[in-house]
């Protein structure tokens, strides 16, 4: 069996800043790589939907991009993550960036939209084996007590291609054309792939398995059950992604409907969301250092389900920004501290962890943009966000009362 997580005691210690994390250079290499690779995927979403758009005037079209986004997460995030513990995660890595980049080279050059379906659905079954490797990868750049700051700065690449990328992808789509959109695209796959591949990667070494790939995946979902924190950390993690599901499809009504502004104010609302994902990886690396991991982490669930509960009841954008803010707090609080949590555990199993929490968000946002537009047009947004905030409190008292086990 493998090596149990620390325990909640162990866990707050004097943690590593931003600046010590930075003085990592393998580090620098694989967050800039990434913060890449992540602007390229919303430079991609601006193109593939103008393009799927311009050739099939649909707007149905368009949401199949979206549920194609989430199959694979759905189906393979636990088989994934057992292969990555089986497999060298830096060319892994690699791999996937080098696939996903020549795919995108075949878009513009390929005829038929449904090549286009195709190549996204590959693309999106490719990173379920790239994430789990990337996160799993992080531990062996930086020390355990720099750990959350590094996801931290993860989660502010994430915010930060939010906000540039499509923003890029737009420009380049309209002085140079869609092709150079594409081109560009698979530049920023290709080049962390050669980044990646010159990195040397500590602690690489892997037990010889002589077992199948279901038995890693039952030695995974065993580890998950045996250690409540780690449980605690993926009820967590689902909860909020059911949340950004939700908020995804029925944002835009709560301004139209709700505020009674124009819908093309929804961007500002996504906009003070990411502002406050960006605080709250600040606060997540200073109160790592007084507050252990799994309570952060539900502090942030709970702020989740608070903003998503209240923000039908806004009387005006003002306010209603508040709650962006406070649902994009809480989102980085639960997403640093219960990656880090996932991370803490065996090198051999890291994998396993990663691909359970991805088959899980990937459940919960799916779901959610499934239901969540039908429900809203039955029973409104009071009801149904007022629902979705309530079972994530539901949610978070359970991951509290699962945590307390481990103690």
């Amino acid at each position: 069996m493998a090596e149990n997580i620390a325990t909640p005691s162990s866990i707050i210690k004097k943690q590593a800043g931003f600046a010590g994390v930075l003085r990592h250079p393998g580090f620098i290499v694989l967050w800039l790589s990434e913060a890449l690779s992540l602007i390229g995927d919303r430079l991609i979403m601006v193109a593939l939907v103008t393009l799927v758009y311009d050739r099939t005037q649909s707007a149905g079209a368009v949401g199949l991009l979206m549920v194609l986004k989430s199959i694979p997460a759905l189906a393979l995030g636990s088989v994934a993550g057992a292969c990555v513990d089986r497999w060298n995660r830096k060319w892994v890595m690699v791999a996937s960036n080098l696939l996903q980049g020549l795919i995108v080279l075949l878009i513009p050059i390929v005829p038929g939209i449904a090549f286009v379906f195709v190549a996204y659905l590959i693309m999106s079954t490719v990173s379920q084996f790239f994430v789990p490797a990337r996160a799993s990868t992080i531990p062996d750049l930086v020390s355990p007590e720099a750990l959350v700051a590094a996801n931290s700065l993860f989660a502010i690449a994430f915010v930060g291609a939010i906000a540039i990328g499509p923003a890029i992808g737009t420009w380049i789509t309209e002085s140079y054309g869609l092709s150079a959109a594409f081109y560009v695209d698979a530049s920023t796959f290709l080049a962390p792939a050669i980044a990646v591949g010159l990195l040397t990667i500590p602690h690489q070494q892997r037990q010889v398995v002589d077992h199948s790939l279901g038995a890693d995946l039952r030695e995974g979902f065993r580890f998950v059950r045996s250690q409540p924190v780690v449980f605690a950390a993926l009820i967590l993690s689902t909860a909020a992604f059911l949340i950004i599901g939700t908020l995804s499809v029925t944002g835009v009504v709560i301004v139209s409907d709700i505020l009674g502004i124009e819908t093309s104010k929804f961007g500002i609302l996504m906009s003070a969301m990411g502002g406050g994902m960006v605080v709250g990886a600040i606060a997540a690396n200073g109160l790592s250092r007084h507050f252990e991991r799994i309570r952060l982490a539900a502090v942030g669930a709970g702020l989740m389900a608070i903003g998503i509960a209240a923000l039908p009841w806004s009387p005006n954008l003002p306010l209603a920004l508040v709650f962006g803010v406070t649902i994009g707090l809480g989102m980085t609080l639960v997403q640093v501290n219960a990656q880090t949590i996932l991370q803490t555990a065996s090198e051999n199993l890291r994998g396993r962890l990663m691909g359970i929490s991805q088959a899980l968000m990937g459940c919960a946002t799916l779901l959610a943009s499934a239901l969540s537009g039908i429900l809203v047009e039955r029973a409104g947004p009071v009801v149904v966000l007022g629902g979705i905030g309530l079972l994530a409190l539901m949610a978070t008292a359970a991951a509290v009362t699962v945590s307390r086990k481990g103690r």
